[in-house]
């Protein structure tokens, strides 16, 4: 018999605090991003709780997040004007350089629509 392979990458499974320690950021950072509309987290109630999951997907998203605030030291609101010029003109050229490199990887997640269209 063989194993189907059920954890496809958009699969919301990782929770708040496992995303966190592997991206060696805080939950409140997550959060953050969360209020900020930079991330849009899948959520499910469990009791009187609501959870919110990230799927591969979002953990890759969250990477270039990182890499754009920590290593370039952009700004959430210059992130979002950034992605937002990039949404309404997808033909532009990016930079040859590690930005560009992340701008297009970004562009390519299922994430970049669904977030930009939230801002």
């Amino acid at each position: 018999m063989a194993l189907k392979n059920e954890f496809s990458k958009d699969k919301p499974l990782l929770t708040t605090s496992v995303v966190a320690n592997m991206l060696g950021i805080t939950p409140d950072r997550l959060r953050t991003y969360d209020a900020e509309k930079l991330i849009k987290t899948h959520r499910i109630k469990t009791g009187e709780v609501q959870k919110r999951l990230y799927s591969q997907y979002d953990v890759e998203w969250l990477q270039g997040l990182r890499i754009l605030v920590k290593t370039h030291k952009m700004s959430i609101s210059s992130i979002k004007f950034l992605l937002q010029v990039l949404y309404k003109n997808p033909e532009l050229k990016l930079p040859s350089n590690e930005i560009g490199e992340v701008l297009v990887e970004m562009m390519q997640n299922p994430n970049f629509k669904a977030v930009v269209k939230n801002f």
